[in-house]
């Protein structure tokens, strides 16, 4: 596996990397750029990021925030260190590929031993929770168990297009390599953007619309940057952004819609929500509007499980069968 040493992400010029992505500097004055924030929940009508070219470092005025690149691209994608390599990587440009270096591959921590339909109360439970009804969860997740350690526990999973599995249940997400989004084609000429599972499930439940009807899904199941699927939405008559409110969904919905001016952003709709699934299960807020009627399957509201049982503190490990 290759990977950016943190040395070499912090050489590359900040201002060349902002311009990569997208982002344009509104004023110069010698070797400071000044910038409208770039990172979530700052003003955007005047601008309070400022790069020092010189020492190629950044600050935001409002906040006192600094940093190096790393620093930036970490909160901008809202992503592990482990996943900046690949954001930076998509984003950089190709001279900058040259100087990575190989590290030794680790063994992975998580293996999975079988996937079957969906069975386990236990998941059952969580998908009533977050309003997600069982037979949507069927459609486009398995159950799948893996081994950690020497447990096995049970996860909810959806199949990326690279072979890999992204896991999720009431607790954490796990990751299964290889790793990359899911698309999932109906034949439509419109496609709808998710990052989690989650929010693909919870778009399924509340359109109305047959299911020949639907359109086709990409699930980014990592915050990444816009180049990375460039090409798929490229390929759509219209898509439709269905991000987390949080910088890196900022970010990508800004960049897709320079770039495609057929793109349509609508975490507006579930403002003052983290994501468009927390937006269903606690509803009522007025930070957000309300769904529109025409949107709604009422038809296709969970029912409670039958063998509805007290949510576990923890992962609730299976004994593999004999």
């Amino acid at each position: 596996m290759e990977q950016l040493s943190f040395e070499v992400i912090n050489r590359i010029d900040l201002v060349d990397f902002l311009s990569t992505i997208g982002i344009e500097p509104k004023r110069i004055k010698a070797h400071r750029f000044y910038y409208n924030s770039p990172l979530a929940g700052h003003p955007q009508h005047r601008a309070t990021f400022i790069v020092n070219r010189r020492l190629n470092r950044w600050r935001e005025t409002t906040t006192k925030q600094a940093g190096t690149l790393a620093d930036l691209a970490v909160r901008l994608y809202d992503c592990t260190i482990g996943e900046l390599t690949a954001i930076l990587r998509s984003a950089l440009p190709p001279v900058l590929q040259s100087a990575a270096v190989t590290i030794k591959n680790v063994p992975p921590a998580i293996t999975i031993e079988r996937t079957h339909p969906i069975r386990s109360t236990y998941l059952e439970n969580f998908l009533w929770e977050r309003r997600i009804p069982l037979d949507v969860a069927r459609e486009y997740c398995v159950e799948a168990w893996y081994s950690r350690g020497n447990k096995t526990y049970a996860a909810l999973a959806l199949l990326n297009d690279a072979g890999g599995f992204e896991l999720f249940d009431r607790y954490q997400r796990n990751r299964i390599q290889p790793s990359g989004p899911t698309h999932i084609r109906h034949g439509a000429k419109s496609l709808a953007i998710f990052r989690h599972a989650l929010d693909l499930l919870t778009y399924v439940s509340l359109i109305s619309v047959p299911a020949s009807r639907i359109t086709d899904l990409l699930v980014l199941n990592a915050p990444v940057a816009f180049p990375v699927v460039q090409e798929i939405l490229a390929g759509y008559r219209e898509s439709h952004l269905f991000l987390p409110n949080d910088g890196a969904g900022i970010l990508f919905s800004k960049q897709a819609i320079r770039a495609l001016p057929e793109c349509q952003d609508h975490r507006g709709m579930y403002a003052g929500y983290p994501c468009l699934n927390d937006w269903i299960c606690h509803p009522g807020s007025a930070l957000a509007p309300k769904m529109p009627p025409s949107l709604i399957q009422t038809t296709n509201t969970p029912g409670k499980p039958k063998t509805a049982q007290k949510s576990p503190k923890k992962p609730l490990p299976v004994k593999p069968a004999r």
